[in-house]
């Protein structure tokens, strides 16, 4: 009789816990109360802890808990309450600052560890691009695993993703970027991202490897740079002035209006950069505007207007060999000092795009279309030793998405598709020199360059803990070159088009708990040679010179604990590139193309941030590191067999660090290091740098004079411990008339700088 009863306990208890204990399923969006803008990585917990969730990429969450309050929290921000929690219910979150900071210097949501499912996508915010200097942006760079930022000076900057870009010079190639929607990558492939003020920009994403997506498939990824959005009602005015060694001097000027009811936003932007540089022949200056309008016209209609003019003249010291490195970094090469190399050219980017939503529903289901136009214009004068680089670039395309979300409907798919046309016109001429005086004709060129990428993605939610992305990316390119000079004999007239490219895209995503995510990645990507390189040393086409093309496997975790106080993001993958592309120098000035065999980059990235304090004192630290076994696994130059040596120009091991401190009475500090392993300087491998370890110190106090005018002060020291070392390396370096090889250019030595920054609020 006794079983009996505890049977009939045992059963009402069960019938009763659905309704003692009844489940619901939540889900909603976290920002900033006073930006507006989302805040990734924000924990969602009910009272026990034993259900937790995790803001996304875009500040979205779902969770299910048994609890009926939950409480929401991100370091830097009061803790929030919701209580009597409605089953299938969609909160608007807004969390406030717990402590009064400058509106220049907005606490965001976590940079390198955004939890964006099945992408290995790293996020610099804007106390992130403030943490460090600004005058050039390879320590702020350097902070993400997977990308390296060499600098030979602030107009001579090369960076790489997973080893793919570095056998490019002097610039940028293989990486796709882009400011807003407006392209900043040439049509053969190359990019000035050292253009864009940092001033500029409230958020950068770095796609680390190819993405097959919406922006192309470059081979070693995109990096996506954001201006503002609309934030609350406010207009203000902000001013920055700063000085320090090696003649630095650096103004911005900013003024904004915006206004969230009429979503509306319109910023003014001057900035003046001044360097005279530690070595000869160093001087720089780069002035620019940039005018930035974002109107809502009602509750479908988003117009954009970007417009951004850049003006630089910079003198070249160019690279040093291994004894004037050691002996005497302050100089510039002989034959560039001799005749004050420099280059002088103007930049000017034009955009406008305007969103429609034809479908916006309350359930989150949205249909909407974006079309934008833009343009660029270019106009360059480079005096070098051996001859004077005259160029021209115009540059005019259109894209256009649509794109379809399900929102809050769950296991629906979300849809992508979209065009982006883009088509430049590039004129370039040489002329002799004469210790830098203008001489006689060598060449007059005018190429037309032409790509159509063609895009398609689908982000579906099969259940509440697996997601599979899939995305498709079709490539047509086309070069045609007219030569108008052949002044030596050979017309290097013609066209040239590739075969399409197919790269595709399929990646899967596990919520294994909330907080704990694993994601499974594979993707296809590829990288155009340049008309040059299609051309043999006769001037006649290379008709089988083809794309360097690859694929990349990738798994990872990214996850939260600790209440959100810890944050990791982990990524293995491997990398197998075909047909390498090689530039073969057969002259000072002159290059061929060939494709030589093939790569594979193994590597491992690795995230690390946690709050150690939350509260009138704030204290953070994270460490970054990057392991890089890149090797030719197939290479035969001519002669030479390289097969299995290391591939040149990227150090297996890479970290850096940061602790960053703050005090609710306005005073912060913060110290950085970077270590960077030696790498081959060969392709043979009979040469490699030396390894170094630089450090960065700031300090400052920053406050509010009055509910209107907000102040920050601060002072900063670079290297220091007056490190020497190489912040950049010319791989492969060529020696002509039997002078040495020239690989280095030497990094600053310690040097300080001071800055104030004032903003007043109308």
């Amino acid at each position: 009789m006794q079983g009996k009863k505890i049977y009939t306990f045992i059963a009402l208890l069960l019938l009763a816990s659905p309704i003692t204990f009844a489940q619901v399923q939540i889900s909603g969006i976290i920002t900033d109360a006073t930006s507006g803008e989302v805040l990734i990585g924000a924990t969602i917990a009910d009272q026990s802890t034993t259900s937790s969730a995790v803001s996304d990429g875009k500040g979205f969450f779902s969770l299910t808990t048994l609890a009926d309050t939950i409480e929401i929290r991100f370091m830097g921000y009061k803790p929030f309450q919701i209580s009597n929690l409605i089953d299938g219910g969609f909160y608007e979150i807004a969390l406030r600052e717990s402590s009064q900071l400058l509106p220049m210097m907005v606490v965001q949501s976590d940079p390198q560890l955004s939890l964006r499912s099945g992408e290995a996508v790293s996020l610099l915010q804007k106390r992130d691009l403030g943490r460090l200097q600004q005058l050039n942006p390879q320590q702020i760079f350097n902070q993400i695993p997977g990308l390296y930022m060499q600098s030979g000076a602030l107009n001579t900057n090369r960076i790489t993703i997973r080893g793919v870009g570095n056998r490019s010079s002097f610039s940028t190639a293989k990486i796709r970027a882009y400011l807003d929607e407006i392209p900043l990558t040439s049509g053969v492939g190359e990019t000035t991202i050292e253009d864009i003020d940092l001033s500029l920009l409230e958020e950068i994403e770095v796609y680390k490897g190819p993405t097959a997506g919406n922006y192309g498939a470059a081979l070693g990824g995109m990096i996506h740079l954001k201006t503002a959005q609309p934030r609350n009602d406010q207009t203000q005015v902000g001013l920055q002035y700063e000085i320090g060694d090696f003649g630095r001097n650096r103004q911005v000027i900013q003024s904004e209006y915006s206004n969230t009811e009429d979503n509306l936003l319109l910023q003014l932007n001057y900035n003046r950069t001044h360097s005279d540089g530690f070595r000869d022949n160093n001087e720089y200056d780069r002035e620019g505007f940039t005018a930035i309008g974002k109107i809502g016209t009602g509750k479908r209609h988003r117009s954009t207007v970007l417009v951004n003019y850049t003006d630089v003249k910079a003198f070249i010291p160019s690279s040093l060999n291994a004894t004037d490195f050691a002996e005497s970094p302050q100089k510039a090469a002989f034959t560039w000092n001799r005749v004050m190399g420099f280059e002088d050219y103007e930049r000017l980017l034009a955009g406008i795009s305007h969103t429609y939503d034809w479908l916006s529903n309350t359930n989150g289901e949205v249909l909407s279309s974006t079309l934008s136009l833009f343009g660029s214009y270019r106009d360059n004068y480079e005096s070098r030793p051996f001859n004077i680089l005259r160029e021209t670039n115009w540059a005019t395309g259109y894209r256009f998405t649509l794109d379809y979300r399900k929102g809050r409907q769950r296991r629906q798919p979300n849809a992508q598709i979209g065009m982006e046309l883009f088509n430049e016109s590039y004129q370039w001429t040489t002329n002799a020199t004469d210790l830098g005086t203008l001489g006689a004709l060598l060449s007059d060129n005018d190429e037309n360059r032409r790509y159509l990428n063609l895009f398609a993605g689908v982000d579906w939610p099969l259940s509440p803990s697996l997601t599979v992305k899939a995305g498709l990316n079709y490539n047509t390119t086309q070069y045609s070159l007219t030569d108008y000079f052949p002044g030596n004999g050979i017309d290097i007239s013609g066209d040239y088009q590739f075969d399409a490219v197919f790269s595709p895209r399929l990646s899967l995503s596990y919520a294994v708990q909330p907080g704990w995510d694993i994601f499974a990645t594979i993707s296809h990507g590829f990288s155009m040679p340049t008309l040059e390189e299609t051309l043999n040393p006769d001037g006649s086409r290379n008709p089988d010179i083809q794309p360097e093309r690859g694929w990349n496997y990738e798994i990872g975790t990214k996850g939260s604990y600790i209440n959100g106080r810890l944050h990791y993001d982990v990524a293995l993958y491997s990398m197998h590139i075909n047909d390498l592309l090689v530039a073969r120098r057969t002259g000072l000035d002159q290059f061929i193309g060939i494709n030589a065999g093939k790569t594979i980059h193994n590597g491992l990235e690795a995230s690390l941030r946690y709050l150690w304090l939350d509260g009138p004192l704030q204290v953070t630290s994270q460490l970054s590191y990057q392991y890089s076994d890149y090797r030719f696994e197939e290479f035969v130059d001519g002669d030479e067999d390289y097969s299995g040596n290391a591939l040149t120009g990227q150090p297996p091991h890479r970290l850096s660090s940061w602790l960053e401190a703050s005090t609710d009475l306005g005073f912060y500090t913060n110290i950085s290091l970077e270590y960077v392993d030696v790498f081959p300087m060969r392709d043979d491998n009979s040469i490699y740098s030396e390894a170094y370890t630089v450090a960065f110190a700031k300090i400052g106090f920053r406050r509010s004079l009055s509910e209107k005018i907000n102040f920050d002060a601060y002072l900063g020291v670079n290297n220091i411990t007056d490190e020497k070392y190489a912040s950049m390396i010319l791989i492969n370096a060529g020696s002509f008339g039997g002078s040495a090889p020239r690989y280095y250019y030497p990094g600053r030595p310690r040097n300080i700088y001071g800055g104030l920054r004032l903003n007043y609020s109308l």
